[in-house]
């Protein structure tokens, strides 16, 4: 993050008069716009509360704070949460536990698939904000309304985000895949790619298996179900660079365990299990492990406002990017 914005952020929690604020980026940065403010707030014997759905093994900024020696953290304790400790880390339901009052709240919408709805987290943030003296809202959308919004564009992985390509097709997407999907899936196969295939449910994930499968034999050999080999096996098969692979899956996750680069198709994307928060995640972990981005196909009968938001957010991204340059 550039000094002026790590300057503002200082004095928006040393000198401001306003009690929030936004840090608005991309999914998946990383907390390079605010290790810094939560680093001085423990050292200077102040009380964090780190609000993220990241894996507990997985947590950047306990990572973070453990290199530099610090240690008293408490890190997703499962029943009572410990809040004796200087940097509590919890996720969303252990939040709404909370007693104690602390001096700093961020709450991390950026750095796992988003679960939550947005006036989920201003519900949460809300019920917290009488017990903090600061808080911040770091996500990719601005949370409070009527507050200052830092807006920090991406960093290092990859040159831009990956616009979604939107196909909309007459057919019934429970029976069929289009010629021009098809024809994407056969160009992904001869690169060699990897492609995460997201359907709305098992029964339309058989379909679609079955129906590659039937239309070209070829297809068949780099076909898998997730269910039946398990992310554990989509590991090891993705090391493999001399072979594509199409993973098919009904499960709403990122997969992001998994070190490769996806080409992502979503299948009726139209669905109302796809929210702009979802979709935006997608377009971000196409390129979430190296500068070759992948393609995102959003696969409708009709475009959505939610599918039109997200294209509308990563043009926005992307024009930020340009504008401004890597942080």
């Amino acid at each position: 993050m550039k000094v002026d914005k790590k300057r503002q952020l200082f004095h928006w929690y040393m000198e401001g008069e306003q009690k929030a604020i936004n840090i608005k980026t991309v999914p998946y940065m990383g907390i390079e716009p605010l290790k810094e403010l939560v680093n001085k707030v423990l050292y200077d014997g102040g009380r964090v509360l780190y609000i993220t759905g990241e894996m507990k093994e997985n947590v950047l900024i306990s990572q973070y704070m453990r290199n530099l020696g610090f240690s008293s953290i408490s890190l997703h304790q499962d029943l009572e949460i410990n809040e004796k400790e200087s940097l509590v880390i919890c996720d969303y339901f252990q939040a709404l536990r909370i007693r104690e009052q602390y001096d700093l709240v961020v709450y991390d919408d950026v750095n796992s698939f988003p679960i939550h709805k947005k006036p989920e987290m201003q519900h949460l943030i809300g019920f917290i904000f009488p017990r903090c003296r600061k808080v911040i809202a770091y996500s990719f959308e601005t949370i409070f309304m009527g507050m200052d919004v830092l807006e920090v564009p991406m960093a290092g992985r990859s040159g831009f985000v990956s616009e979604p390509r939107v196909i909309e097709t007459r057919l019934n997407l429970d029976e069929f895949v289009p010629t021009s999907v098809y024809e994407y899936l056969l160009w992904f196969v001869y690169e060699k790619k990897k492609v995460l295939l997201l359907t709305a449910d098992k029964k339309v994930k058989r379909k679609v298996a079955r129906f590659l499968s039937k239309v070209d034999e070829s297809l068949e050999s780099c076909i898998f179900d997730v269910d039946e080999i398990g992310t554990k096996t989509m590991k090891e098969l993705v090391k493999d660079v001399e072979k594509p692979y199409i993973f098919i899956t009904d499960d709403l996750d990122d997969y992001l365990d998994v070190e490769t680069n996806f080409e992502i198709i979503i299948h009726g994307s139209d669905s109302t299990r796809y929210s702009y928060r979802e979709l935006l995640f997608f377009c971000l972990r196409t390129g979430f492990y190296d500068e070759m981005n992948g393609e995102v196909i959003m696969l409708c009968q009709h475009t959505t406002r939610d599918m039109e938001r997200t294209k509308e957010l990563t043009r926005h991204f992307n024009k930020i990017l340009w504008e401004e340059g890597f942080e």
